[in-house]
């Protein structure tokens, strides 16, 4: 696909097929991912792979637990109607981890702000690389992160920045209607 019509084509897929994803699509995937963009080239992201089934049953519950604890708490409506069934369902999940002292000037004016637009830009390579593949994803992140963090296993100084469920996707998914394009000049404020 052209690179347009990659970034028209994904969608956020909360319904998969059973099949495995091959090894060479999961490396190339990954590959995209790695070459993000990140402050001073420090790469703050790594990768964590689950298809162990009792895995991704614990994610699920961590998920599972948020959810409650949002609808219990009076939350947003539309969290009740989304199930969590993906979760288990995709045959891969890609957990993008972070080093948040990895952002450039470390704790300079803010700049371990760095490594999460980095992390993000790599969870971006990864659903428009899975995309492009005819793959569906979702870059999911309702979750509580310290819970997440100890049910992957991950050291105290990482964060998530994200758990991507991968795999083909049941049906066809619409494109949602997306905005006005907000565009200013010289000045926030000042349209063009």
């Amino acid at each position: 696909m052209e690179f347009k019509e990659v970034v028209r084509a994904r969608r956020s897929c909360r319904s998969f097929e059973s099949a495995k994803i091959p090894e060479e699509a999961v490396a190339e995937i990954l590959g995209a991912g790695n070459w993000a963009p990140s402050p001073l080239n420090q790469q703050p992201w790594e990768f964590l792979l689950i298809t162990d089934p009792l895995k991704k049953a614990e994610v699920r519950k961590v998920a599972e637990s948020a959810r409650h604890k949002v609808i219990a708490s009076g939350g947003p409506g539309w969290v009740s109607k989304y199930a969590l069934d993906f979760i288990e369902e995709a045959p891969l999940l890609i957990a993008v981890l972070f080093d948040p002292s990895l952002g450039g000037l470390g704790g300079f004016f803010g700049q371990n702000q760095g490594a999460i637009a980095a992390a993000s830009a790599c969870v971006q390579n990864v659903l428009l690389a899975a995309a492009d593949m005819g793959l569906g994803t979702l870059w999911f992140t309702f979750f509580n992160p310290e819970e997440m963090r100890a049910c992957l296993g991950a050291p105290a100084h990482l964060e998530v920045a994200g758990v991507i469920p991968v795999g083909r996707a049941k049906g066809t998914i619409k494109a949602p209607p997306r905005k006005e394009t907000k565009v200013y000049r010289e000045a926030y404020g000042r349209t063009v």
